[in-house]
């Protein structure tokens, strides 16, 4: 009915003044509503003229907007491109001029609430009202018919957009999913009898296969978990950060039954993250959570890679932006209070030698040389929380800092540090600290930065064997990103997976339900 009237009073008004004006001030009022921004929305279109007459400022429009839906990030987004796809003329144009503006004003609020929104929370039913340099520029686009150039520019400026994108679109679109699974009680090893047939459909839904392998699969397949299957399910394992063994386990089992709807999800939703890094400067070190990886580019050139430990799920490294200033030889570590409660206190009230073997010292405060004796404390008076003092943990081998720290100034305390617990780097899952991010090759990082400023190789020795702390400043300020991206298109061209260690694409999806 609401249609049916908008018809009749468009054919009244046209006998009154021009058509498009007639329209869009009834579409207007009838979609005010649903429109984001009306009131904005009306004043761009004091000209009477359609905006939308390039096919390729639409489709650019639709595949930011399809980004975001897919992501799973806000039900009014998805209701908007759903209805986008059934409508044109002055219908879609002014739809997808209010589209415009919100798409801006997301796009502009990233800095200041994306990590909010892309890690286990999700955008605001209303965004804030849009800056005016985010009007005046659509404005300008529309006045310049420039719209394809400006809803080009929505697009992460990140040189991993284009490579992931194209994979979501088009790597796992072909696969229509059903609700089946692969289920095993046992873990499956190579040549063992079991369902051939369910594990290579599972390979083609995950994009691991295509429909001409996982037919030529099928043929030779005897039911048995046969070699060229094993090597296949190696390199879904090595996509996956998993031990690549061959052994189809619990981790290997949950990555080959998710669905490829669930694959697009957190695509799409790691899309959306690359618009919280996507300036960083020339040189610059890059810390993936999920991946326990860190790298060290210069000027476009990967130069430096690391495994690297970061923060167990109760105490999360945190994702934040930085500057590595300088490295600190033989560091000392001042315990932070809640590693002192939690983690040391408890060994210390059970066992009085605790401190002294691990080479504690007990100060009254930061700023304090004196060193309280451990006999000077009434051990039975006091326990975690009463404990009125701070622990400083000497330089040495058995320094939980060992021997290197890069020194990155961040109200959150966390820096990148060496360790003298090595075994750990061995681990797939290496989210085992309190919130430091532990550098496997801390020895060989610190040289290359000190190389890098100038420094020589006995300058660096010469730091080294000091048996006291030292600090060397850097020549130039490196900046440090820490960040979360569970989905990437790898140097091998692969999508790959990573498990979402700290949740947050897990709560993205269940705060949607």
């Amino acid at each position: 009915m609401g249609r049916l009237i908008i018809i009749l009073f468009v054919l009244f008004s046209s006998l009154c003044k021009p058509i498009h004006a007639a329209l869009i001030d009834t579409y207007i009022e009838y979609y005010q509503e649903q429109l984001f921004y009306p009131e904005i929305t009306q004043r761009l279109y004091s000209d009477d003229t359609l905006k939308w007459k390039s096919p390729l400022a639409r489709k650019y429009l639709e595949n930011q907007l399809a980004l975001l839906a897919l992501a799973e990030l806000n039900d009014s987004v998805t209701a908007r491109y759903y209805q986008l796809q059934g409508m044109d003329g002055v219908e879609y144009d002014i739809l997808a001029t209010d589209t415009l503006i919100y798409l801006r004003t997301y796009q502009s609020s990233v800095s200041t609430k994306g990590k909010k929104w892309f890690f286990g929370g999700r955008i605001e039913a209303s965004l804030p009202k849009p800056q005016s340099e985010t009007i005046k520029g659509i404005k300008k686009a529309i006045e310049e018919r420039d719209l394809v150039s400006f809803t080009h520019a929505l697009r992460p400026s990140s040189d991993q957009y284009e490579e992931l994108y194209q994979r979501l679109f088009h790597y796992y679109q072909p696969y229509e999913d059903s609700e089946s699974v692969f289920i095993k009680e046992r873990l499956i090893r190579p040549n063992q009898l079991t369902d051939v047939n369910a594990i290579i459909y599972r390979l083609q839904v995950s994009g691991e296969i295509n429909h001409q392998e996982a037919d030529m699969l099928l043929r030779q397949s005897n039911d048995h978990y046969d070699s060229s299957l094993v090597l296949i399910i190696k390199e879904f394992q090595k996509r996956h950060g998993l031990k690549q063994d061959g052994i189809i386990g619990p981790k290997t089992l949950h990555w080959l039954n998710m669905t490829a709807k669930e694959r697009v999800r957190i695509m799409a939703l790691n899309i959306q993250r690359l618009r919280l890094w996507e300036n960083k400067n020339s040189h610059f070190v890059l810390v993936n959570i999920p991946s326990y990886e860190m790298a060290y580019w210069q000027e476009g050139e990967l130069v430096f890679t690391s495994k690297v430990i970061v923060g167990k799920p109760e105490r999360r490294t945190p994702i934040f932006t930085t500057r590595l200033n300088a490295i600190v030889f033989n560091p000392e570590w001042k315990v932070p209070t809640k590693i002192m409660r939690e983690d040391i206190l408890p060994k210390a009230l059970s066992n009085k030698d605790f401190l002294q073997s691990q080479n504690f010292d007990i100060i009254p405060t930061w700023l304090s040389k004196e060193v309280i004796s451990i006999d000077d404390i009434d051990w039975e008076q006091v326990n975690v929380e009463s404990f009125p003092y701070k622990l400083k943990q000497r330089s040495g081998n058995t320094n939980a800092l060992g021997r290197y720290k890069f020194n990155t100034p961040n109200r959150n305390a966390i820096y990148l540090h060496d360790t003298p617990s090595r075994s750990l780097f061995s681990k797939q899952h290496r989210a085992y600290s309190s919130g430091c991010i532990r550098v496997e090759k801390a020895s060989e990082f610190a040289q290359l930065l000190m190389k890098d400023s100038h420094f020589s190789t006995q300058d660096y020795k010469d730091y080294h064997e000091l048996p006291e702390t030292s600090k060397v400043a850097l020549d130039q300020q490196i900046s440090v990103y820490t960040i979360y991206q569970t989905s990437w298109v790898g140097e091998d061209n692969q999508v790959q997976f990573r498990n979402d260690i700290y949740k947050y694409d897990e709560w993205s999806k269940s705060r949607n339900l």
